[in-house]
């Protein structure tokens, strides 16, 4: 099975209150290479490929010692960037795996199911059953509705496609408003297997969330 990975580390962490993720730092190493370690790990991934911002390309270049890594100038938008790596892979890569940098803890065990259910599906998410009650409100913060949360799941990466399905989504819809890749895979009437993902693969968003992360990285060393 050759199996390529693109680990997205483009965007601007707004919300984190800083300029770019890619210049984070966990425990003194970029938070990108954590994610690339766990993957470099796996026999099936032949290449990784990393996209990052224009400016940090020569940065990163000097930190990257693993031959298999590609490293990829990033788009305007998310969807612009996964673009740019798919392009990026090797013909002879089967199946891809999609990741965010900024979820540095994504496990083994979790990647190995996706390889695992890839050999059966076309498309494979994992994702988390939702533990809070969720309610719908207005834009006055007032509730509309409670949803029933039975058969809700919150959606994490990596998420694995055949390739040349995943790069036809992408084609086929260049300016299609989503949020994860799999909604395009869906949107073109293909199944998407949905496995157990990883209450630890959370992905860095606000301030908060690098503390849980600083505390995590130094139990993980």
């Amino acid at each position: 099975m050759n199996v390529g990975v693109v680990i997205v580390c483009a965007g601007k962490g707004k919300r984190l209150g800083n300029p770019d993720k890619a210049i984070l730092k966990l425990r003194d190493e970029p938070l990108f290479s954590y994610a690339v370690g766990t993957f470099a790990k796996i026999k099936e991934v032949k290449q990784i490929v990393l996209v990052l911002s224009k400016r940090h390309l020569s940065i990163v270049q000097e930190l990257i010692k693993d031959k298999r890594v590609t490293l990829i100038e990033g788009g305007r938008h998310r969807r612009d960037s996964v673009y740019n790596g798919l392009c990026a892979l090797d013909r002879k890569i089967q199946h891809v795996l999609i990741h965010d940098g900024a979820r540095p803890f994504v496990s083994r065990g979790v990647i190995q199911c996706i390889l695992k259910a890839l050999k059966k599906h076309p498309a494979v998410i994992c994702g988390i059953k939702t533990r809070d009650t969720l309610k719908v409100i207005n834009s006055q913060r007032v509730v509309k509705k409670t949803l029933n949360r039975d058969g809700v799941v919150s959606i994490q990466t990596p998420q694995g496609f055949r390739k040349d399905l995943i790069i036809e989504a992408y084609r086929r819809a260049p300016k299609a408003p989503v949020t994860d890749d799999a909604q395009l895979v869906e949107r073109m009437g293909e199944a998407v297997k949905v496995i157990e993902g990883d209450i630890l693969n959370f992905k860095i968003t606000y301030p908060e969330d690098v503390c849980f992360a600083e505390r995590l990285a130094t139990i993980a060393k």
